[in-house]
Protein backbone atom coordinates (compact mmCIF):
# COMPACT_ATOMS: atom_id res chain seq x y z
CA UNK A 1 0.00 0.00 0.00
CA UNK A 2 2.87 2.36 0.84
CA UNK A 3 4.43 1.69 -2.57
CA UNK A 4 1.17 2.60 -4.33
CA UNK A 5 0.97 5.94 -2.50
CA UNK A 6 4.62 6.68 -3.19
CA UNK A 7 4.20 5.78 -6.86
CA UNK A 8 1.08 7.96 -7.15
CA UNK A 9 2.82 10.90 -5.44
CA UNK A 10 5.87 10.59 -7.69
CA UNK A 11 3.68 10.29 -10.80
CA UNK A 12 1.73 13.42 -9.91
CA UNK A 13 4.94 15.31 -9.17
CA UNK A 14 6.40 14.30 -12.52
CA UNK A 15 3.27 15.51 -14.30
CA UNK A 16 3.43 18.86 -12.54
CA UNK A 17 7.11 19.27 -13.34
CA UNK A 18 6.53 18.35 -16.98
CA UNK A 19 4.18 21.31 -17.34
CA UNK A 20 0.80 21.58 -18.90
CA UNK A 21 0.02 21.76 -22.58
CA UNK A 22 -3.19 23.18 -23.99
CA UNK A 23 -4.61 24.91 -27.03
CA UNK A 24 -6.23 28.35 -27.21
CA UNK A 25 -8.84 28.82 -29.95
CA UNK A 26 -9.63 32.48 -30.60
CA UNK A 27 -11.93 34.40 -32.92
CA UNK A 28 -10.60 37.60 -34.51
CA UNK A 29 -13.37 40.17 -35.02
CA UNK A 30 -12.05 43.76 -35.18
CA UNK A 31 -14.39 46.42 -33.78
CA UNK A 32 -14.48 49.83 -35.45
CA UNK A 33 -14.50 53.00 -33.40
CA UNK A 34 -15.16 55.79 -35.86
CA UNK A 35 -17.88 58.43 -35.82
CA UNK A 36 -20.21 59.42 -38.61
CA UNK A 37 -18.41 62.16 -40.49
CA UNK A 38 -21.15 62.64 -43.09
CA UNK A 39 -18.84 61.46 -45.85
CA UNK A 40 -20.41 60.44 -49.17
CA UNK A 41 -19.11 58.58 -52.18
CA UNK A 42 -20.08 58.84 -55.85
CA UNK A 43 -18.42 55.55 -56.84
CA UNK A 44 -19.05 52.04 -55.58
CA UNK A 45 -16.37 51.04 -53.05
CA UNK A 46 -15.13 47.51 -53.65
CA UNK A 47 -13.36 46.10 -50.58
CA UNK A 48 -11.40 42.85 -50.89
CA UNK A 49 -9.16 41.10 -48.38
CA UNK A 50 -6.44 38.49 -48.71
CA UNK A 51 -3.80 36.82 -46.60
CA UNK A 52 -1.12 34.17 -46.82
CA UNK A 53 -1.42 33.51 -43.09
CA UNK A 54 -2.73 30.24 -41.74
CA UNK A 55 -4.98 29.72 -38.72
CA UNK A 56 -1.87 29.44 -36.53
CA UNK A 57 -1.36 32.64 -34.53
CA UNK A 58 1.55 31.49 -32.34
CA UNK A 59 2.23 29.84 -29.03
CA UNK A 60 2.79 30.61 -25.38
CA UNK A 61 5.52 29.08 -23.23
CA UNK A 62 5.68 30.23 -19.63
CA UNK A 63 8.51 30.14 -17.12
CA UNK A 64 6.78 27.35 -15.20
CA UNK A 65 6.71 25.08 -18.25
CA UNK A 66 3.13 25.69 -19.36
CA UNK A 67 2.57 25.61 -23.10
CA UNK A 68 -0.31 26.56 -25.42
CA UNK A 69 -0.70 26.76 -29.18
CA UNK A 70 -2.96 29.57 -30.45
CA UNK A 71 -5.26 29.15 -33.48
CA UNK A 72 -8.02 31.27 -35.02
CA UNK A 73 -11.44 29.71 -35.37
CA UNK A 74 -12.78 32.12 -37.98
CA UNK A 75 -11.72 33.41 -41.39
CA UNK A 76 -9.83 36.64 -40.67
CA UNK A 77 -10.24 37.76 -44.29
CA UNK A 78 -14.02 37.83 -43.83
CA UNK A 79 -13.95 39.47 -40.38
CA UNK A 80 -11.50 42.23 -41.46
CA UNK A 81 -13.54 42.92 -44.61
CA UNK A 82 -16.78 43.15 -42.59
CA UNK A 83 -15.10 45.47 -40.07
CA UNK A 84 -13.82 47.79 -42.81
CA UNK A 85 -17.22 47.86 -44.55
CA UNK A 86 -18.94 48.61 -41.22
CA UNK A 87 -16.43 51.38 -40.57
CA UNK A 88 -16.97 52.91 -44.00
CA UNK A 89 -20.74 52.90 -43.39
CA UNK A 90 -20.23 54.54 -39.97
CA UNK A 91 -18.20 57.27 -41.67
CA UNK A 92 -21.20 57.93 -43.93
CA UNK A 93 -20.14 56.07 -47.07
CA UNK A 94 -22.48 53.70 -48.93
CA UNK A 95 -19.98 51.17 -50.36
CA UNK A 96 -22.51 49.25 -52.44
CA UNK A 97 -24.00 52.32 -54.14
CA UNK A 98 -22.55 54.60 -56.79
CA UNK A 99 -21.28 54.64 -60.32
CA UNK A 100 -18.70 52.38 -61.89
CA UNK A 101 -15.78 51.89 -62.15
CA UNK A 102 -15.54 51.21 -58.44
CA UNK A 103 -12.98 52.56 -56.03
CA UNK A 104 -10.88 49.45 -55.32
CA UNK A 105 -9.65 48.95 -51.75
CA UNK A 106 -7.46 45.87 -51.43
CA UNK A 107 -6.41 44.84 -47.91
CA UNK A 108 -3.80 42.19 -47.20
CA UNK A 109 -3.45 40.86 -43.65
CA UNK A 110 0.33 40.48 -43.46
CA UNK A 111 0.99 39.66 -39.82
CA UNK A 112 -0.93 38.19 -36.91
CA UNK A 113 1.35 36.73 -34.29
CA UNK A 114 1.68 35.95 -30.59
CA UNK A 115 5.22 35.06 -29.52
CA UNK A 116 6.73 34.62 -26.07
CA UNK A 117 10.10 34.48 -24.42
CA UNK A 118 10.85 33.49 -20.85
CA UNK A 119 12.90 35.75 -18.60
CA UNK A 120 13.54 33.88 -15.32
CA UNK A 121 9.99 33.03 -14.20
CA UNK A 122 8.37 35.91 -16.09
CA UNK A 123 6.93 35.43 -19.57
CA UNK A 124 7.12 38.33 -22.03
CA UNK A 125 4.62 38.12 -24.89
CA UNK A 126 4.82 40.18 -28.07
CA UNK A 127 1.56 40.48 -30.02
CA UNK A 128 1.44 41.89 -33.58
CA UNK A 129 -1.27 42.61 -36.15
CA UNK A 130 -0.46 44.27 -39.49
CA UNK A 131 -2.30 45.00 -42.72
CA UNK A 132 -1.32 46.51 -46.06
CA UNK A 133 -3.86 48.57 -48.02
CA UNK A 134 -3.87 49.55 -51.67
CA UNK A 135 -6.59 51.95 -52.77
CA UNK A 136 -7.13 52.76 -56.44
CA UNK A 137 -9.61 55.60 -56.99
CA UNK A 138 -9.93 58.82 -59.00
CA UNK A 139 -7.08 57.70 -61.26
CA UNK A 140 -4.68 57.46 -58.31
CA UNK A 141 -3.19 54.61 -56.29
CA UNK A 142 -2.43 54.98 -52.59
CA UNK A 143 -0.57 52.33 -50.60
CA UNK A 144 -0.09 52.22 -46.84
CA UNK A 145 0.84 49.81 -44.06
CA UNK A 146 -0.90 49.79 -40.69
CA UNK A 147 0.18 47.86 -37.64
CA UNK A 148 -0.24 47.51 -33.91
CA UNK A 149 1.93 45.83 -31.30
CA UNK A 150 1.46 45.05 -27.64
CA UNK A 151 3.86 43.65 -25.03
CA UNK A 152 2.42 41.67 -22.13
CA UNK A 153 4.15 40.20 -19.07
CA UNK A 154 2.79 37.43 -16.88
CA UNK A 155 3.81 34.59 -14.60
CA UNK A 156 1.30 31.88 -15.48
CA UNK A 157 -0.66 30.90 -18.58
CA UNK A 158 -3.14 33.60 -19.63
CA UNK A 159 -6.74 32.55 -20.15
CA UNK A 160 -7.98 31.92 -23.68
CA UNK A 161 -10.43 34.84 -23.35
CA UNK A 162 -7.59 37.23 -22.41
CA UNK A 163 -5.52 36.15 -25.41
CA UNK A 164 -8.56 36.63 -27.66
CA UNK A 165 -9.31 40.08 -26.16
CA UNK A 166 -5.69 41.21 -26.61
CA UNK A 167 -5.50 40.03 -30.24
CA UNK A 168 -8.89 41.61 -31.03
CA UNK A 169 -7.72 44.85 -29.46
CA UNK A 170 -4.73 44.92 -31.80
CA UNK A 171 -6.81 44.00 -34.86
CA UNK A 172 -9.32 46.74 -33.96
CA UNK A 173 -6.58 49.38 -33.52
CA UNK A 174 -5.12 48.44 -36.89
CA UNK A 175 -8.43 48.59 -38.79
CA UNK A 176 -9.25 51.91 -37.09
CA UNK A 177 -5.91 53.31 -38.26
CA UNK A 178 -6.86 52.48 -41.85
CA UNK A 179 -10.32 54.04 -41.46
CA UNK A 180 -8.81 57.19 -39.86
CA UNK A 181 -6.26 57.71 -42.65
CA UNK A 182 -7.19 61.05 -44.29
CA UNK A 183 -5.68 59.88 -47.60
CA UNK A 184 -8.08 56.92 -47.72
CA UNK A 185 -11.15 59.05 -46.98
CA UNK A 186 -10.05 61.77 -49.43
CA UNK A 187 -9.85 59.28 -52.30
CA UNK A 188 -13.17 57.65 -51.42
CA UNK A 189 -15.35 60.72 -50.93
CA UNK A 190 -17.09 62.63 -53.73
Amino acid sequence: MLHKQLFLTLSLSALLLAGCSTTHYISITPQVEVENSGLTNSRVIDVSTSTKLTSTVGSIKTGINEYADIYTTNDIKVSVKESVLNGLRKLGFTPDQGVMPAADLKIEITKMSYTTKVETLKTVATLDFEIKATLTAKGQTYKANYGSQKIEEYGTMPYQEDVQDDMNGLASQTVNRLLSDPNITALLKE
